[in-house]
């Protein structure tokens, strides 16, 4: 660690100077010192990133001086199996092919890792990109023409930073919807009002966070990979499946919700069997038929849909990418009829529902009644997968932030 840090402290110096690299190396040391009373919560300390002044060096920043339409993404640490993350990889994999070739990220605190050599290796490992650089803590992040926040505990370190042109935030869901009415609740809403110019999952987040925050924003869609998910073919079998997206640990997945509406499908039918997907869900009583899938590799999720006659995908806050994967496998799917839920597809392509007991387990009934109703959804759904593709998306995030940097250059 001390190694690291004389390196960066060498480097810092001789790019802008002596004296500003004492200033970030005491600053930095300043917060080391910083520690918990022993046997006490530090609530100040925990929650510190979203006080305190501005971070940088204070430089003047200009298309000339940093690297040309480089990008910085704050994350915070990861899992190999993390869906935000996942999403997050893939866009800035697209952007350095649509001329943004500088695409790095810095791990906020906390974080597991002993070295940044260590974090690069593990994160190429995890999402397969190799020409990603990554370095580690808040203080690591250097000038750069875009610095995206992430996750909500990002987005305060990214409003504070002085040494950049753009300050972008990645929203892929509304997180103050995670927690209870509380502090968090209020510390992730008030993000929405820092100045960041929002690149949103989908018009729904678009939408609310400029109505009701007064935020900037610019949405992209859900893309699908086709030669991944696609129709596999039904294996002969006389019961009804219905795939469950079941994710107990998420609530915004309302896992309980469903699992009552399956109770009352499965007691209506025996040929119906449930198949949950997501999570592992044995340690919880479930009297009807079913199949505890668990976590499955994403390689074997085509044929899972595929064998699936309906799925029932459910969500409190945005969408998650399973409706347009799924409906590339030829299963047809019920939806929770609610704004953050019904934005992606057409009332032709997915059979929306009320978010209750019995509207949930008529709308699987009525697919599960008629043959043709599947049919004509699921050829729709595919459809629409088959033209909803990640390079489209990652054509229009292109063009936009292409658009923010001409504008910089003409001022």
């Amino acid at each position: 660690m001390l190694r690291e840090n004389i390196a960066r402290f060498r480097r810092v110096a001789q790019r802008d100077g002596l004296r500003v690299a004492i200033a970030k190396a005491l600053s930095y040391g300043a917060r080391k010192t910083q520690t918990a009373v022993q046997g006490k919560r530090d609530v100040i300390g925990f929650y510190g990133f979203i006080l305190g002044e501005e971070q940088g060096y204070g430089l003047k920043i200009t298309p000339e001086n940093v690297p040309e339409r480089s990008m910085t993404w704050l994350i915070p640490d990861f899992q190999a199996s993390s869906g935000g993350h996942i999403n997050i990889v893939r866009m800035m994999s697209l952007l350095r092919q649509r001329g943004f070739p500088y695409q790095h990220v810095v791990i906020m605190e906390p974080h597991r890792w002993s070295n940044p050599a260590e974090a690069q290796q593990a994160f190429a490992e995890a999402f397969g990109d190799r020409d990603i650089t990554v370095s580690l803590g808040v203080r690591s992040i250097e000038p750069c023409h875009y610095l995206v926040a992430t996750g909500w505990q990002t987005a305060y370190w990214v409003a504070k930073y002085q040494d950049t042109l753009e300050r972008l935030y990645f929203v892929q869901d509304f997180e103050p919807s995670f927690y209870a009415q509380g502090s968090e609740y209020a510390f992730a809403e008030d993000t929405y009002r820092l100045g960041l110019t929002g690149i949103t999952a989908g018009t729904w987040l678009a939408e609310k966070l400029a109505a009701d925050y007064g935020m900037k924003t610019f949405a992209f869609s859900f893309g699908c990979d086709t030669d991944l998910y696609r129709p596999l073919g039904r294996r002969e079998n006389p019961t009804k499946h219905i795939l469950f997206y079941a994710r107990p640990v998420t609530p915004r997945r309302c896992f309980e919700l469903g699992l009552l509406a399956l109770d009352r499908v499965c007691r209506e039918r025996p040929d119906a069997a449930v198949i949950f997907a997501g999570w592992d869900v044995s340690g919880y009583a479930i009297p009807f038929p079913h199949l505890n899938a668990g976590t499955v590799p994403i390689e074997q999720l085509p044929d899972l849909y595929s064998q699936c006659d309906v799925a029932l995908i459910l969500s409190a806050t945005n969408l998650s990418l399973l409706p347009l994967e799924v409906a590339a496998c030829g299963c047809p799917m019920v939806v929770n009829d609610t704004p953050n839920a019904n934005w992606l597809l057409t009332r032709d392509e997915a059979l929306y529902c009320e978010m209750t007991v019995d509207g949930i387990a008529d709308a699987i009934n009525r697919f599960l009644d008629d043959d043709e109703l599947r049919a004509s959804f699921s050829k729709a759904a595919m459809k629409r997968a088959s033209a909803a593709t990640w390079d489209r998306e990652a054509d229009k995030v292109a063009k936009y932030l292409a658009a923010m940097a001409s504008s910089i250059e003409k001022s």
